[in-house]
């Protein structure tokens, strides 16, 4: 948090979905409300890369939401296999 005022406004307009999105954001973050995690957000993509500090996260993201469904597939495969050399047996 910063020790100086924060005296300068910033608007822009956003669609019904879009503003839904960023409530959704919000709320999945635990941030304190839509003004803090909006500027906290912005301003971390001034301080990185932009670009490519955002397709890092993404990147980072669908990479383990990937690793998880592999497992649970090799999981349920596993069970298949199982069950099926049961009903051989």
């Amino acid at each position: 948090m910063t020790s100086k005022p924060r005296n300068r406004i910033v608007v822009f307009r956003l669609s019904q979905d879009e503003y839904r999105s960023l409530q959704e954001a919000c709320t999945r973050a635990g941030a304190r409300n839509l003004s803090d995690f909006t500027r906290s957000e912005v301003l971390e993509c001034l301080n990185s890369d932009a670009v490519g500090g955002h397709l890092a996260r993404r990147f980072a993201s669908l990479e383990q939401q990937i690793a998880v469904v592999q497992f649970q597939l090799s999981n349920l495969l596993q069970g298949v296999f199982h069950a099926e050399f049961k009903q051989q047996s």
